[in-house]
């Protein structure tokens, strides 16, 4: 299983809340979750698998801001679940136990915007290559790959260039 699944399915559980789940040195969450955060917060939005969207937020920002994400999430009422990894804790993914570090009710939310379909996302850039897959790539990173495909291909056009010149010298 996936990290992503793993949320996925604390998702299942607490359909009414936003899940955050501690990952490395951020709490991280997924899906309409990521969509919900990244506009109350301005979270940056990237994609943690095909067509699924994350958002994280460090450790420390979490752990000494808590009730400030609560106060600021109880204004829209929405409810909140943090997973952090505890040694006993009830939910176990790999080698890591995780349980419930924070949690709070809020109405049951419901996500109906249509920026939810990766296809119509501006933070990544969808390719289909490769036998009709599809793959998306950040658009920094296809910023990225552009710019280097423009040198190499700037650099092939001189080779051909100087190739045809040296030829018509030769004639």
């Amino acid at each position: 299983m996936k990290f992503y699944e793993f949320i996925e399915k604390l998702q299942e559980i607490n359909k009414d809340k936003i899940v955050l789940i501690k990952s490395g040195v951020f709490f991280n969450s997924c899906g309409r979750d990521a969509i919900i955060l990244e506009k109350i917060f301005n979270l940056k939005r990237t994609c943690c698998a095909k067509r699924i969207c994350k958002v994280g937020m460090p450790v420390t920002y979490v752990r000494e801001n808590i009730n400030k994400i609560a106060e600021k999430l109880k204004e829209k009422d929405l409810g909140i679940i943090i997973y952090d990894e505890f040694e006993n804790g009830n939910f176990k993914f790999n080698d890591k136990s995780y349980g419930i570090l924070f949690q709070m009710e809020g109405k049951n939310i419901e996500e109906t915007r249509k920026n939810t379909n990766c296809l119509e996302c501006k933070n990544n850039i969808n390719l289909n290559i490769i036998n009709n897959k599809e793959y998306t790539l950040k658009k920094e990173d296809y910023i990225e790959i552009v710019k280097i495909l423009e040198v190499l291909l700037g650099k092939f056009k001189e080779k051909i260039e100087s190739k045809e010149q040296k030829n018509k010298k030769e004639d």
